[in-house]
């Protein structure tokens, strides 16, 4: 038999018989035993729908057991327009009563029926009665009329040893069941326990509990919870349900026990657990194994701006700051699955944008077979605290007037600067600037117009310094200045320079207009050798020594002092003859090597040197840069190649293309294009006549305003060339992208040819990168017939260098020009910071 639930979801209930062992067998022991039978057996309720069935009579129907419960019998067997007419009448009498006392089972009504095939069955009607003599179902035998009756005596004797033998089975369920189960008299005393009710009561067995007098217990079929003592004093909750039985054909009452002591001490931790996730003030949020946030507190909103609804159900990257790396948070994945456990500071983003600095704590969680099921975070605001750190560290590193580092940070940052100079080679400089006049000044008039005076000058130095440089107020009138970065001492003057132009404009204080003069010390390093302190005593040195000779500034050495000053008058010559017309430009030829015809021209600025003679672009343009000439040197070799570009094509000279040089300042302005369009119509020369010439270095990751400004150059007709390629970070990632036309191969590339194998591998593999990029390819510095060939051997198509022509003022370029046929000129898909020189 199958124990099934009757139709609505109720449990089928049925007759009670009595047991081996005295105690009440119900239904579905009964059934189960009947299941043993040979003849079909089925209960219906009283609506006549199959509750259950023995095998015979699925097998008789042809359906498994749970595709006849819930079936009306008559639509499945035996077949009919309704119930068979003895079990309406055993139904009628049931509910009429007839004075029978519960559990009492009403005599059976028989019915002869013939089946679809023809066969003859006799049905037994047992109607079964509750306790309060309701009806509960009816049992119904059929027995195969072709088939001798069996002796009722017989066939009572082995329904009895199959109940028999499930009375057992049901003994042993009852001895594992994890539930206490007690049967109590009316009295009170114990008549069944199993092992788990004695466990219970601290009993080794059921039978030690048997006759033991524990009162009646109070209550129904539903649950309460009732607390036992064990004999150590502790206390123990259990889950109690009553139900009234019949126990020996006397009312008893059974109690099922359930140990909750575990389960209520989770309840509370988790009722605990709940106060403190609602009630603390650290944001805590709960991400599950996948990653998406499944609750938060309501201090995160608080925190965070994020409401419960817009956090639910995202990653929690929607909190990332920005301010850490990836390596950061790979971090964090590492320590939860190596540890399970991760602190430490993180910067988090609200909702409005702003961010807040957070002590963080992420636990992993796990259930009790091992597998990650939640993450719980907890960010403790600590804004406030890093305020306050901050307010104490600018305290303590700080000038108070001037908001300067003090001489503790200035003497750090120097320690450093000398530890990573030493282990990696560079050059930094110090600096000691003290004001002449200060002390008269406070004298004169007052403290507070000379702290006024301080307040500026700190400003300004901080104005006039790059980011990474350290501008410190020592003490009183004295600073001190770190140079980072720096390439030589010709840079350094040229910073100091500025430093002093800028301490030359008057202070404004009020209404008072107050001149002041600056005495500067100079030490650079590894020019001058020895510690920290020795440096700065070097510089201070130096700065006494520039204030007895009444000079703005004097280096250390005098050697140095020396290179100072004459860079900074080749600066001053160099502004002059940019102005006054005292530079010109040079062109070198661009040839095809296979034919040696002209295909181009680069211009190159030359500088003829009133008393040093030619200077050489080595020296121009670190110059130039420094003292801010670049742009201008730019514009004015832009404009002088285009107005000669043309003057050569109204002269009927077909040069080809003109390459003009463009530096980092330059691609950086914002009017780039507007700039060079408005020359290009100034002079009239032809977009398509002008080639831009920019270093590699320039546009590795470049701004995107710089490409831009490019295309919309290539766009009107003028060629972009990458100088120097092959000398930077060069990488298909960022090559593939630039609005580029050719690529220039470097000189340092064609210095070996033939000879060296490495260097001749390099110029093929940037030829052939360049030839599937849909590049032209030039070769610059070439300066042998091998050479020559070589370039040739690898598909590089044109060239400049020594061997065709050096560069030439325009009067030569024309009359150069015949010795040179023109080719047309080169066909390409559409250029560092490069020298004014080559």
């Amino acid at each position: 038999m199958r124990r099934t639930g009757g139709d609505g979801g109720k449990p089928a209930t049925g007759l009670e018989t009595p047991g081996p062992s005295g105690s009440s067998v119900g239904t579905q022991t009964w059934l189960a035993a009947l299941d043993a039978i040979e003849v079909p057996i089925f209960i219906h309720d009283a609506e006549h729908r199959i509750v259950e069935a023995n095998r015979a009579y699925c097998k008789q129907a042809g359906l498994a057991a749970e595709e006849l419960v819930g079936r009306p019998y008559y639509e499945i067997f035996p077949r009919g327009d309704g119930p068979l007419p003895a079990c309406l009448r055993e139904l009628s009498a049931a509910h009429s009563g007839s004075g029978r006392t519960p559990t009492q089972t009403l005599d059976p009504e028989e019915d002869v029926f013939c089946s679809d095939t023809g066969e003859t069955f006799r049905s037994r009607a047992f109607t079964v009665l509750d306790e309060d003599g309701a009806y509960r179902h009816s049992v119904h035998i059929l027995e195969h009329m072709a088939e001798p009756r069996r002796p009722p005596r017989e066939q009572q004797s082995r329904i009895q040893q199959a109940l028999f033998e499930r009375e057992e089975q049901l003994h042993r369920v009852f001895e594992n069941m994890t539930e206490g189960v007690l049967v109590i008299t009316s009295q009170g005393a114990v008549r069944y326990a199993n092992p788990s009710a004695a466990r219970l009561f601290t009993r080794d067995r059921g039978e030690d509990l048997l006759g033991a007098e524990i009162g009646l217990p109070i209550g129904g079929p539903d649950a309460q919870e009732i607390e036992l003592r064990s004999p150590d004093g502790g206390l123990r909750t259990v889950e109690m349900r009553v139900r009234e039985i019949r126990w020996d054909e006397q009312p008893a009452h059974l109690l099922n026990l359930r140990d909750v002591t575990e389960r209520k001490r989770t309840e509370t931790a988790l009722r605990q657990a709940a106060i403190v996730f609602e009630e603390a003030r650290e944001a805590i949020l709960v991400v599950d194994a996948r990653h998406t946030v499944v609750a938060v507190n309501p201090a995160f909103t608080e925190i965070t701006g994020y409401a419960e609804q817009e956090a639910l159900g995202k990653p929690p990257s929607f909190l990332y700051s920005g301010f850490h790396d990836e390596a950061f948070y790979a971090a964090i994945r590492r320590a939860l699955a190596e540890s399970g456990y991760w602190t430490g500071e993180m910067w988090n983003r609200c909702r409005d944008g702003t961010t807040f600095a957070s002590l963080a704590t992420v636990r992993a969680v796990y259930d009790g077979a091992g597998t990650l099921t939640h993450y719980i975070a907890v960010l403790a605001d600590i804004s406030r605290l890093k305020e306050y750190q901050s307010q104490l560290e600018r305290i303590m590193h700080s000038d108070p007037l001037t908001g300067l580092p003090n001489r503790l940070v200035f003497q750090d940052r120097l320690d450093q600067a000398l530890v990573t100079t030493q282990r990696h080679t560079g050059f930094f400089a110090v600096l000691s600037l003290d004001l002449n006049d200060l002390k008269a000044i406070n004298y004169s008039l007052g403290h507070a117009v000379g702290d006024a005076i301080l307040q500026q000058l700190g400003q300004r130095l901080r104005e006039h310094l790059r980011e990474e440089d350290t501008v410190a107020r020592l003490g009183g009138d004295e600073f001190g200045v770190l140079l980072l970065g720096v390439r030589d001492a010709g840079e350094v003057a040229t910073i100091t320079d500025g430093l002093g132009r800028a301490l030359d404009v008057p202070f404004q204080i009020g209404d008072r207009s107050i001149p002041i003069a600056a005495s500067i010390g100079i030490a650079v390093y590894p020019e001058q050798d020895g510690g920290a302190a020795d440096l700065f005593q070097q510089a201070n040195a130096a700065m006494h020594q520039a204030k007895r000779e009444g000079v703005t500034y004097r280096f250390f050495s005098e050697e140095l002092t020396e290179q100072a000053r004459e860079r900074g008058q080749l600066g001053s010559d160099l502004r002059h003859a940019l102005s006054a017309g005292g530079l010109e430009l040079h062109y070198q030829p661009q040839v095809d090597l296979s034919s040696g015809a002209w295909v181009g021209l680069e211009a190159l600025a030359r500088w003829h040197h009133p008393q040093q003679g030619w200077i050489s672009p080595e020296r121009v343009i670190p110059v130039a840069e420094r003292i801010g000439l670049v742009t201008m040197l730019g514009a004015w070799v832009l404009e002088q190649a285009c107005r000669q570009g043309r003057a050569w094509l109204d002269a009927g000279f077909d040069f080809g293309r003109l390459g003009v040089n463009f530096a980092a300042p330059e691609l950086a302005a914002p009017d780039l294009a507007e700039r060079v369009l408005a020359t290009l119509e100034r002079t009239g020369l032809p977009p398509q006549r002008l080639e831009i010439e920019v270093t590699e270095r320039l546009l590795v990751d470049p701004d995107p305003a710089v490409i831009e400004q490019l295309q919309r150059l290539r766009e009107h007709g003028i060629t972009v060339a990458l100088d120097d390629f092959g000398t930077g970070y060069s990488a298909l990632s960022y090559l593939r992208d630039l609005p580029a036309d050719r690529l220039k191969i470097d000189r340092s590339f064609v210095n070996g040819l033939p000879e060296d194998p490495r260097t001749l591998a390099i110029a093929q593999a940037i030829a052939g990168l360049g030839r599937n990029l849909g590049f032209d390819i030039i070769a610059e510095g070439v300066e042998t017939p091998a050479q020559r060939e070589a370039l040739i051997g690898i598909g590089c198509p044109h060239a400049q260098g020594f061997l065709f022509a050096r560069p030439l003022p325009a009067a030569g370029v024309a009359a150069a020009a015949p010795d040179f046929p023109r080719a047309g000129a080169p066909q390409s898909r559409g250029g560092g910071e490069a020298g004014r020189a080559k």
